[in-house]
């Protein structure tokens, strides 16, 4: 080797000693990390869409009222269609833990001379009520406003009544472990004890994301006071109890 090819190699050389056109493709990805990166950007992707409850768009409706459009509202998609996405939205709140995961939640359309309706039925466990009686520490525990216009205002009247006008906090712990015993025993219960039934928060929280959920596929432009009623899907909700009806031997 003569020395000027030497020193031209010699020039060639990184600072780790190693020679310029060496490992030259170290840097690169493999063709495997590139596939990955590309299904980790479409995945990515896909996942950056609309939320699953989308906000209603309010706007000015006929003569003065107000036009509720739903967040996923399209004018073009059946009932079936529609049904079809309100189950989609239901499995992905159960997913996320929004909703319980073991209770089946089922969606049923129907369409009648006006608009068609979405009726959602929300099944409980065996075992699990749909209602219950708070106990003291419950009804304070609760949002003020139920406490003063809300569910828990209605069972909390209902056992100051059962006890006269007033109860201590041990009576009204009493009066709700009995009731909620005879609910779990599927008794028949007195129209006293009834008034101090209400739905469980659980159920009422299922209920509010269904009628959510159904909601946001409807249209509504309504004004009463002229009798003009343009309404496209109604929603209605229901919870249905998971205790075991008693078998009769008779």
């Amino acid at each position: 080797m003569s020395i000027k090819s030497a020193q031209a190699k010699q020039q060639r050389r990184n600072s780790d000693g190693t020679f310029a056109n060496e490992n030259k493709n170290a840097g690169l990805p493999s063709n495997d990390m590139i596939q990955r990166a590309s299904k980790l950007l479409a995945k990515s992707s896909a996942t950056v869409d609309e939320p699953i409850i989308k906000p209603s768009v309010k706007s000015e409706g006929y003569m003065g009222s107000t036009a509720i459009t739903g967040g996923k509202y399209d004018a073009s998609r059946s009932p079936a269609e529609n049904a079809k996405l309100m189950r989609a939205d239901i499995k992905a709140l159960q997913k996320n833990g929004q909703l319980p995961k073991d209770w089946k939640i089922g969606v049923r359309t129907s369409t009648g001379s006006a608009s068609w309706r979405a009726r959602f039925t929300i099944q409980l466990p065996e075992g699990e009520s749909s209602t219950y009686v708070p106990t003291h520490a419950e009804y304070m525990a609760a949002d003020s406003e139920d406490r003063i216009i809300g569910p828990e205002h209605r069972a909390g009247r209902g056992i100051i009544e059962a006890h006269g006008g007033s109860a201590s906090s041990d009576e009204w712990d009493e009066t709700a472990r009995r009731i909620n015993q005879k609910i779990q025993n599927n008794e028949q219960l007195t129209v006293e004890e009834q008034a101090c039934v209400i739905e469980t928060p659980k159920v009422r929280n299922a209920k509010k994301l269904c009628q959510q959920v159904g909601d946001q596929y409807t249209y509504q432009n309504n004004n009463a006071m002229v009798d003009y009623f343009n309404t496209d899907g109604y929603v209605t909700v229901q919870a249905v109890t998971g205790i075991k009806k008693p078998e009769n031997n008779e």
